[in-house]
């Protein structure tokens, strides 16, 4: 709690044990980008307590406390990569979201009032996508994530990931559409920028973008209206001006392309979708203005390289006061709408 405010974190991060995948090396994973900050929320002295314990649950759950965060859905470091290595054929990508779906269980069940994860499920091939998510319910995990690149040579409003939103909507579980600059596979920016600043400049927002649009405009949302979608870890800026060119899109083009679709890009928003704000997101209150604080999720992404520690919450308390965010819109965004959106009413910590 900070300030008289419950904080529940929408989107942080494990550091996973270097072993887990089997490799020693999950790094090797990754496709560094030249002058890639490596250090976690830039200065590592900050996390010794982490460091000495190996980010186990525990002094997980310490840092939680330091920064006034009461409850918190933790999504993969390593695991946004290690199973998307085109090296990789669908069983051994299978495997490995397994492997990390059963540890970050584990992980979770030493709080399970405060810790919820999502788990990882192998996109090469959607049908073992869908079973996996059978495992991530009976997990009691609270979703899954997709990447927004176009992998495998699909976009995810693909009709061939249907049998995964299926399973999905079945299972009640949340789709987390997560970028993370590096995955072995087409990213926007890499095309034609080298260094790490403009290809991460482009790739979180862009991507976002590219995912949302193909989701809405290639029928995704339109076939499975029980399906939640988060778009995390790109900033709020971006939607208003995306859904209202999507909306102009569809209106223009109605009676062709967009045929198929009964209601607008904004509509299905509305319906379905959340996005996540930064600690210092300064748009944020505009961004409600124009969406609703009920599709705003508050998020830290401790403890990557760009997260802010120990004053993330204060950061974004200070953007949020800075933008007009306050009152019951700031309650809904730092609480109830993650409570929400994650389907978490029975299980969360009440404090």
């Amino acid at each position: 709690m900070r300030n008289g405010n419950r904080v529940f974190d929408a989107d942080a991060h494990v550091i996973e044990p270097a072993n887990l995948f089997g490799n020693g090396d999950s790094s090797a994973a990754i496709e560094f980008a030249p002058n890639t900050p490596m250090i976690p929320c830039g200065n590592a002295d900050l996390l010794a307590d982490q460091f000495a314990h190996g980010f186990d649950a525990p002094s997980y759950l310490r840092a939680m406390d330091t920064q006034g965060i009461d409850a918190a859905v933790l999504y993969p470091s390593a695991g946004l990569f290690v199973p998307f290595q085109p090296a990789l054929d669908a069983r051994a990508s299978a495997r490995a979201c397994r492997t990390y779906n059963e540890w970050i269980a584990s992980y979770c069940a030493t709080a399970p009032e405060r810790l919820f994860g999502v788990g990882i499920v192998p996109l090469a091939d959607p049908v073992l996508a869908a079973s996996e998510a059978g495992r991530v319910a009976a997990l009691g995990l609270v979703g899954v994530i997709a990447r927004p690149n176009h992998l495998y040579g699909r976009n995810l409003g693909d009709r061939a990931y249907d049998v995964l939103y299926d399973a999905l909507e079945t299972a009640g579980l949340v789709l987390g559409v997560h970028e993370g600059l590096g995955v072995r596979a087409p990213t926007i920016g890499s095309d034609r920028f080298g260094g790490f600043t403009l290809r991460h400049l482009c790739s979180h927002p862009m991507e976002q973008m590219a995912a949302l649009a193909s989701l809405v405009i290639d029928g995704a949302l339109e076939r499975h209206p029980r399906l939640r979608v988060a778009f995390l870890e790109s900033g709020t800026g971006w939607l208003p001006y995306w859904l209202t060119r999507l909306d102009q899109h569809r209106a223009w083009m109605r009676d062709s392309e967009c045929a198929g679709l009964s209601h607008t890009p904004s509509e299905y928003f509305a319906r379905q979708c959340v996005i996540s704000s930064d600690p210092e997101d300064k748009l944020v209150g505009w961004t409600v203005s124009r969406v609703g604080a009920g599709h705003m999720l508050w998020a830290s992404d401790f403890p990557h390289p760009d997260a802010t520690f120990p004053n993330a919450v204060g950061e974004f308390l200070e953007a949020a006061a800075a933008s007009g965010l306050r009152g019951r819109d700031l309650t809904t965004v730092l609480w109830d709408a993650s409570v929400r959106f994650y389907g978490l009413d029975a299980r969360v910590q009440r404090t």
